[in-house]
């Protein structure tokens, strides 16, 4: 990949993120608030953009999503550096 390709995918990358670790963020905020308030500690998020198949996101879904994407940011970043230091061998 070149070096533009590569930021835009890290930019995209870095929006995904933002957006699980702003769901987590909610979600935390929901549940604490349901147990304070009505002694609920139960909170179903559901997924629709595959409609018809809905799937439940649950804490730890987020939590292995924010993981895989840091993981990959952390890769993306690393082959931004090669890049930008000359050690360009062919980036996948």
């Amino acid at each position: 990949m070149k070096l533009e390709e590569l930021v835009t995918e890290r930019n995209y990358i870095l929006g995904e993120l933002k957006a699980y670790e702003d769901l987590q963020i909610a979600m935390e905020k929901i549940k604490r608030f349901n147990m304070e308030n009505f002694s609920e500690t139960t909170l179903k998020v559901y997924d629709t953009s595959n409609d018809p198949e809905i799937k439940e996101i649950t804490e730890s879904v987020i939590a292995v999503k924010i993981e895989e994407l840091t993981d990959y940011l952390l890769k993306l970043s690393e082959n931004i550096n090669r890049i930008k230091l000359g050690d360009n061998p062919e980036i996948s």
